[in-house]
């Protein structure tokens, strides 16, 4: 809690029952009063009905930049009236005063104040008027006795005129000034006195109140309505001056403050138009794209630790984006070329100042832009260009620029060389000291570059090369000429729409050569396809990217990968082939967008559908047709465009490649890990997962784990009667029984021929046993088609080692469970061909 805010509730603490008190005692004063002078009663209604209506009429107590901060109410003069008449009378009975006081208090402060404000404004208002009232009947007593203040000749304003000034004065201190505190402390936002202008229209209306007291009690002790009529003509005639004057006050600030609106609209508009000009003219260098504004910055920080004038500020600002206007008349090979330029290309380049000084001529800034155009090429000792100018004959504002563009410019990354970090820029700019640049412009800027670049990092135009970043090319020693040093400034797309067209060609061939060049880095499909939908965005809009893939299995297009907005809700897509959009492209092989995005977001959430407008779709293509397709969802734009549709089927074209190959891929490393038959883990597959789980259990402490090894009794009987093709249906369908009875956590393999064998984690010698036998039964009580008509029957060894009793290496375990597997197998064989010798023995019997 503040200082103010504790003030304010000790004198609310304080206070609040002291006025309950005086509340208390001046009503009984008041009921006594009236109560002996039964007439009475009228009078003070008289005088209380018209103060609670005037209450609301307030002239404002404001502070230097006119915020209102209080108020004086025009109802101050009917509490002056009430003292006058009790407290300076003969009764010298301040409670009417008081009561009065407390009810006009909250009347003024109703609807503008809150509760605990208005509980202050009335404490200081009701204890003020006691204080006042017993000051005044003092005075009074002292000067005249006990006279009134109108005698048998009339008004005696000589007698009464220093009480009556002192009574006002009063009032107007520890009511009107001590209520502005007490508010202040409250808003915590304090200040000693009000406006100079505040003071002498609540002081005239203090005055007023005064006089209008005084005379309507003139009229009331005369019986003369013509002073009242005069005294409430008074005080209406300074609230109705205040109150036009308040209107004329309001008229002027809003039409200043329409005038100031315009004024800087048209500032940002002008300051927007040289933005637009500065971009349009650095589309044509493949430059970074906040280096303007970046430029700006230093530049603006400069001028103002330089000392520089206001309008030299100003020139830094409009400077900075137009530095380099004059490059429109240079070829653009000259200045995208890497490396050295030649002696006519160097000529043709230093033309550029000159040109854009030319250009601004006509501008007729009221700044001084044009010499910075013209004069920022100019080097200290004399050789730069074009004119040659040396020392502190190059304008100041040039110096600046030159400074701070090269810095810049050594700071980003090219096309055709790598920028420097902080340090190794720094240590150049301090090589060229005195035969480049102006010695006291550099020290100024390393002293407080660090300033700059925590401004730059507030605004979100970071792109220069971090410090732990190398700073350039040691082999080709190449450095960058400040002469190259402009980029696009960095805004938003909808406010450089229009220059796009500019810079797109150019971007759109190192986006396509960088494609080219990476997608084929790895065969690993989900690498490849984000790596495509990274390398897309660069050159086509979109606000979620699909890329599809057809299922040989289902004959589905299935998301692969999915980027951007609800990529969590795309990832989950199977579209069939030939419905919705992307399920057509990929049907006909051809592209297509600006259709309903809708079309082909069925089965999409509604709120989400309804949330994309456009849709641009192009198909992965190889030698047998399409397999897969890349479809992008936009949210802003509803269409589109031709060479949108152009850049999507030239990354597709190089993309289709490398997600061929990436596919052909996972599916030979599929096959060479999974049992085409079963589509179960094969031996490769059972031996890497078993090790897998074998270090698990070793880095838990040891944990148990079980492998069960099975095999299908006589199944070369069923093979070489009724074929291998039944054969093989046979064991999918056994497969599948077995699997049914494993955990979900377990897993089957088939190792060979009939032979499976289970892997169960976290599994003892029993519960492998008991599963075993349930796999067994589950197998043997299921009969099996092998003809129309025809079901067979088969049998299942088993046998089970578990780690590590059995064995801590994979082929220990194998080993062991098979071991196992063929001793239940010949003990089945024995106890089957026990059963036949009995039945045969019963038979010779009988």
């Amino acid at each position: 809690m503040s200082t103010l805010s504790r003030n304010s509730n000790l004198l609310l603490l304080c206070g609040a029952p002291l006025c309950l008190v005086v509340l208390i005692w001046g009503a009984l004063n008041t009921s006594i009063l009236l109560w002996s002078k039964p007439a009475g009663l009228l009078q003070f209604i008289g005088i209380s009905v018209p103060a609670v209506i005037t209450a609301g009429f307030l002239v404002a107590v404001t502070d230097e930049q006119r915020r209102k901060w209080s108020h004086k109410s025009v109802a101050d003069g009917f509490v002056l009236l009430a003292i006058i008449m009790y407290s300076g009378s003969a009764t010298g009975n301040a409670g009417p005063a008081v009561i009065l006081a407390g009810i006009t208090a909250v009347a003024a402060g109703y609807g503008i104040y809150s509760r605990r404000a208005i509980i202050g404004i009335a404490t200081i208002s009701v204890v003020s008027t006691l204080l006042i009232a017993w000051i005044y009947d003092s005075v009074v007593d002292l000067v005249a006795g006990t006279t009134n203040l109108a005698g048998a000749s009339g008004i005696q304003f000589k007698t009464f005129l220093l009480p009556l000034l002192l009574l006002a004065i009063l009032q107007y201190l520890l009511s009107t000034v001590v209520t502005a505190w007490f508010l202040g402390l409250e808003s915590r936002d304090f200040k000693l006195l009000p406006s100079p202008e505040s003071i002498v229209w609540t002081g005239a209306a203090q005055l007023a109140s005064l006089a209008s007291a005084v005379l309507i009690y003139s009229a009331i002790q005369t019986g003369d309505a013509l002073y009242a009529f005069t005294g409430v003509l008074t005080s209406s005639i300074v609230y109705l001056l205040y109150h036009f004057n308040e209107k004329r006050l309001d008229e002027v600030r809003r039409a200043e403050t329409e005038r100031r609106r315009h004024a800087e609209e048209m500032a940002t508009i002008h300051m927007n138009t040289i933005e637009s000009l500065a971009i349009a003219i650095d589309a044509k260098d493949q430059t970074t794209h906040g280096h303007v504004r970046r430029t700006q910055i230093y530049a603006e920080q400069m001028g103002k630790l330089l000392n520089v004038s206001p309008l030299q500020v100003q020139a830094l600002q409009a400077g900075a984006l137009l530095h380099d206007i004059g490059k429109l008349a240079v070829p653009e090979y000259i200045l995208n070329k890497p490396g050295k330029l030649t002696e006519a290309e160097f000529a043709k380049m230093k033309i550029h100042p000159t040109v854009g000084g030319d250009i601004l001529k006509r501008v007729n800034f009221p700044y001084p832009v044009e010499d910075i155009v013209r004069y920022h090429h100019e080097k200290w000792d004399g050789s730069g260009y074009p004119l040659g100018l040396k020392g502190e004959s190059i304008p100041l504002t040039a110096r600046i620029i030159s400074v701070v563009d090269f810095y810049d410019a050594t700071r980003c990354d090219r096309p055709y060389r790598k920028g420097m970090k902080r340090e190794e820029s720094l240590s150049l700019l301090r090589g060229m000291i005195g035969t480049a640049f102006d010695p006291k412009v550099v020290q100024v800027f390393i002293d407080h570059v660090e300033e700059f670049d925590s401004l730059i990092k507030a605004e979100d135009i970071q792109e220069q090369v971090p410090s732990e970043i190398p700073e350039f090319d040691l082999q080709t020693k190449t450095r960058p000429d400040a002469g190259l040093a402009s980029d696009v400034m960095g805004t938003q797309e909808e406010q450089t729409v229009g220059f796009r067209s500019i810079s797109d060609a150019q971007r759109e061939v190192f986006a396509l050569h960088e494609i080219a060049q990476t997608i084929g880095s790895s065969l690993n499909l989900s690498d490849t396809v984000a790596l495509v939908s990274n390398k897309l965005r660069a050159i086509v809009p979109f606000d979620s990217c699909v890329i599809y893939m057809v299922d040989d299995r289902s004959g589905k297009a299935v998301a692969v990968h999915a980027a951007g907005d609800h990529h969590d809700v795309f990832s989950r897509r199977r579209i069939n082939v030939g419905e919705g959009i992307t399920g057509w492209v990929v049907a006909n092989c051809r592209s297509m967008c600006n259709a309903s995005a809708e079309l082909d977001l069925v089965g999409v959430p509604d709120s989400l559908a309804r949330q994309y407008r456009g849709i641009l779709v192009s198909p992965l293509l190889r030698e047998d047709g399409a397999f897969g397709a890349i479809a992008l969802y936009s949210k802003a734009r509803t269409s589109y465009t031709t060479e949108h549709v152009r850049l999507l089927e030239s990354v597709c074209q190089h993309a289709s490649s490398a997600l061929n190959n990436a596919l052909t891929y996972e599916k030979t490393k599929e096959s060479a890990l999974v049992d085409p038959l079963t589509d179960l883990p094969n031996a490769r597959g059972f031996y890497m997962m078993l090790e897998q789980k074998i270090a698990e259990c070793q880095r838990l402490k040891r944990e148990s784990l079980a492998v069960i090894s099975m095999d299908i009794d006589e199944f070369k009987i069923i093979n070489d009667k009724y074929g291998h093709s039944t054969g093989d249906r046979l064991l999918a369908s056994i497969a599948g029984a077995i699997r049914h009875e494993l955990r979900q956590m377990d897993i089957l393999t088939r190792y060979a021929g009939d032979e499976f064998v289970a892997i169960m984690p976290m599994a003892s010698n029993s519960m492998a046993q008991s599963v075993g036998e349930r796999m067994r039964n589950a197998v043997e009580e299921q009969l099996f088609s092998v003809r129309p008509g025809t079901m067979v029957g088969v049998g299942l060894s088993i046998g089970v080692a578990c780690f590590p009793e059995d064995g801590d290496t994979s082929e220990e375990l194998l080993s062991a469970a098979a071991r196992k597997m063929q001793k239940d197998k010949y003990r089945r064989k024995t106890v089957l061909m026990l059963a036949c010798a009995g039945l045969n023995s019963l038979d010779a019997i009988t």
